[in-house]
């Protein structure tokens, strides 16, 4: 077993075939593709380093070392304490631990945050806690340690607060720079080094992913900067990147530069001519899904593709990206130059009744021959909280027990929200509802919805209602699970036990 990154692409570059089938089963920039792409992969010491690291587990390098650090060190209580303390920026009170814990001041530089992020970069917008750090001997020119590129403490930075940090000491990167506007700086950094241009920072971005002003564009431009290149975590362009943070001049700067407009750039931006483009280059994007295979401008990706964070979820069609848009005259576009398939589906995310009924009484046998991904809708809109869409799914005769990628039936995903409207149209659609079927994390639906009470970031949910209803289809209750801290929620617990508590 290859158990060092520098013996992995030795034996990899010799031909190895296990060395291969590692790097194409690890690797996120190959693991998409056929295994004869990945024998050809230039693979990089860093990169091999990544294969271990997910071999072991861990999502980066920076990530196993801490590991494998934090072993043979024990820090105790105090630092999870540090890290909540970091997460909750309160400076005062980090102050007094890491006066009261001095030992934690070994560990202060390390990824212990999202993203393989320091201390540092987590609370860089928030100056007093910056400057509680440093005093305690963090050090600000530390990168965050990230598979797809490490992140640098004014990359993704508020103007306001880079210019405190530069003050501080942070040294000034090509990507802070195109991010910030700072021209001066990269035309001297550019005399002194050309290659700076196309350079990877955090989650492998070029400079080009952070210019939000166009003569930013234009100077990195006119020096060879790739319009198309994409990050390394999330395999997006520039004008994805734009779209993604809601940056639509941005992106409309970068689609009169050039830049490639796939199908959900055009919906998005709501610009007809850029649809039919989309549609004249690539007739099959009527059929694409965000971040799956088959339409190569948003391929799946490792981090996910950036249209997923966009609309907080995969899968996507560009007919249901045009719904979420607001963009009627679209959708109606799309649907007319869509097979009759993709229409029952645009039928069913409109919550069309009436037309999806016409598509499934012209062509019967169509919802049981849909492929998966196009069955999985019924778990998106489950996801996203569209009881109308739920119901009209399911009194067509879609699968309610269809499961994604982590093993998520509709049923799951809606109890991750709390919403109790689309739980109501599963349980009534569904003669034996498979309330004891456990997710990839090892969740029942009734332990998904206490969980995604916690962690859901909706606010739109109703747990109680929620979890009463799911209580009383039938779902078992752990004892443990009392109290929740909610009395509402504890007493639809109670009465789930109650039956079992007479039994005994």
């Amino acid at each position: 077993m290859i158990d060092t990154p520098s013996n992995l692409v030795q034996a990899f570059q010799a031909g190895d075939a296990a060395a291969i089938d590692r790097v194409h089963q690890r690797l996120p920039q190959v693991k998409y593709g056929a295994r004869d792409d990945a024998s050809r992969f230039p693979l990089t010491l860093n990169e091999a380093q990544t294969v271990i690291a997910r071999e072991n587990g861990a999502q980066s390098w920076g990530d196993l070392r801490l590991r494998l650090k934090l072993e043979d060190l024990d820090y105790g209580d105090e630092l999870e304490q540090f890290k909540q303390l970091v997460y909750a920026k309160d400076a005062e009170k980090l102050d007094e631990l890491l006066r009261a814990h001095p030992s934690l001041k070994a560990t202060i530089d390390d990824p212990h945050f999202y993203f393989g992020s320091t201390a540092l970069i987590i609370a860089k917008e928030h100056i007093d806690m910056v400057d509680v750090l440093l005093k305690h001997g963090a050090d600000i020119k530390a990168k965050s340690q990230w598979w797809a590129g490490d992140f640098h403490i004014l990359e993704v930075t508020s103007a306001d607060a880079a210019i405190k940090l530069v003050e501080r000491g942070a040294e000034i990167n090509v990507h802070a720079a195109a991010e910030q506007g700072w021209l001066d700086w990269l035309d001297a950094a550019y005399e002194r080094d050309r290659t700076i241009i196309n350079r990877r920072g955090g989650d492998g971005k070029t400079p080009l992913h952070y210019a939000t002003d166009p003569a930013v564009m234009d100077w990195l431009l006119a020096r060879g900067a790739d319009l198309e290149a994409r990050d390394l975590d999330h395999a997006s362009t520039p004008l994805q990147w734009q779209l993604g943070a809601q940056n639509h001049e941005a992106a409309r700067a970068l689609v009169k530069r050039g830049a490639q407009v796939d199908i959900f750039a055009a919906v998005i931006l709501g610009a007809t001519e850029l649809v039919d483009r989309a549609l004249a280059a690539h007739p099959r994007a009527i059929r694409a899904r965000v971040n799956q295979g088959g339409y190569e401008l948003t391929p799946q990706a490792d981090g996910s593709h950036q249209y997923v964070y966009t609309f907080e979820a995969a899968g996507l069609s560009p007919h249901q990206v045009a719904l979420e848009c607001g963009q009627p005259e679209i959708f109606a576009r799309l649907v007319e130059q869509s097979p009759p398939d993709a229409q029952l589906l645009a039928y069913c995310a409109a919550g069309d009744r009436d037309a999806a009924q016409r598509v499934v009484a012209a062509h019967p046998d169509m919802v049981v021959n849909y492929a998966e991904g196009d069955r999985r809708q019924l778990i998106h809109a489950a996801w996203t909280g569209k009881a109308d869409v739920v119901a009209l799914m399911a009194s067509l005769g879609f699968d309610l027990r269809i499961r994604d990628d982590d093993a998520m039936t509709p049923l799951h995903a809606a109890a991750f929200h709390g919403f109790a409207d689309v739980i109501g149209a599963l349980l009534d659609a569904d003669d034996e509802p498979p309330l004891d079927w456990l997710n990839g994390y090892g969740g029942t639906p009734l332990a998904t919805a206490l969980y995604g009470r916690q962690n859901s970031w909706r606010a739109d949910g109703d747990f109680p209602l929620s979890i009463k209803l799911l209580v009383a289809a039938g779902s078992e209750v752990k004892a443990e699970w009392l109290p929740s801290g909610d009395e509402a929620i504890d007493e639809a617990l109670r009465t789930g036990m109650a039956p079992r508590a007479a039994g005994e």
